[in-house]
């Protein structure tokens, strides 16, 4: 059986390592042994174990990785971390973990949002929701996004949230589009038990759709993957389609939020100059960039 209760969630004193150390190498040997522990710890769990789980338990197992990716380190220190070969060498494990983790997540969402009868009262109780509603608002506030206008999201999901935020918040209409048939099959149903069916549209497919789509805005999601195909895609499209001012929106991953998942690279996102910049606070985990097409 296993024991998600891990003790070292409990140990690990946020007081004892403070991102403006003067020491980073003292910081290091201080977070490091959490780090290998919690990979030792997932090591136990194969994807039909995670999915095994009761929800209340995989998200109490999410908690501790949570935890470390939200420890109060700057940038130097969280690379000096994340670049340490032990723990560099655990990373692909830990962010295989973290896709599962939320993938597993959504889908137990989805399926209590259609059986609940109040579905609107379930979303906003669910323990994530704070984080996708402050993420949105970011997005919102970075871009000044136009009520009425037309969003694209890549990589939408079951539970489409952020398009759900966008046009509960902000009166955006979207659509989203997904490679997976469940995700998409799922994600309909969602956005029609909200009652947003008239908003928001799914599609089965992926970003090359957009050439026969009319938008505004594009959102690539954190995980929608590969990121070079997808903005390579992109390039091409914006220019066909003479939309060479919108704006493309991505998520990525700075600090020790890294350990959650990969970083954007610049190499992935060749042909696009950054315009802003939205760092996370709080328990958000994203970084929101907005781009546009080199001129």
């Amino acid at each position: 059986m296993h024991d998600v209760n891990y003790h070292h969630h409990h140990e690990l004193n946020q007081h004892e390592f403070l991102g403006c150390c003067k020491d980073c190498r003292r910081s290091l040997e201080i977070i490091k042994p959490h780090i290998m522990a919690f990979a030792r710890k997932i090591k136990e769990y194969d994807d039909a174990a995670l999915r095994a789980l009761h929800p209340d338990d995989l998200y109490r197992l999410f908690l501790i990785l949570d935890d470390l990716a939200h420890m109060d380190a700057g940038e130097h220190l969280a690379g000096l971390i994340l670049d340490e070969p032990e723990i560099k060498e655990t990373l692909p494990m830990i962010r295989g973990y973290y896709d599962t983790f939320f993938s597993i997540h959504e889908v137990h969402l989805a399926e209590k949002l259609l059986q609940t009868s109040a579905p609107w009262a379930t979303l906003k109780s669910f323990p994530l929701y704070p984080r996708y509603e402050a993420l949105v608002k970011n997005q919102i506030e970075l871009n000044k996004l136009k009520r009425g206008s037309r969003l694209a999201f890549i990589g939408c999901g079951p539970v489409p949230s952020s398009i759900i935020l966008l046009n509960h918040l902000a009166g955006i209409r979207a659509v989203g589009l997904d490679i997976s048939r469940d995700s998409v099959a799922l994600s309909r149903q969602v956005v029609r038990r909200l009652g947003l069916e008239k908003e928001i549209e799914i599609v089965h497919g992926d970003e090359t759709l957009l050439t026969e789509m009319d938008w505004d805005t594009i959102l690539v999601a954190a995980m929608a993957m590969p990121k070079k195909r997808i903005f390579g895609n992109l390039r091409r499209i914006m220019q066909e389609k003479g939309k060479t001012d919108a704006r493309v929106f991505y998520r990525t991953y700075t600090g020790m939020r890294a350990i959650l998942h990969a970083p954007v690279t610049d190499d992935e996102i060749e042909g696009f100059t950054i315009v802003g910049r939205f760092f996370p606070m709080g328990r958000v985990n994203n970084t929101v960039v907005v781009a546009k097409l080199e001129e």
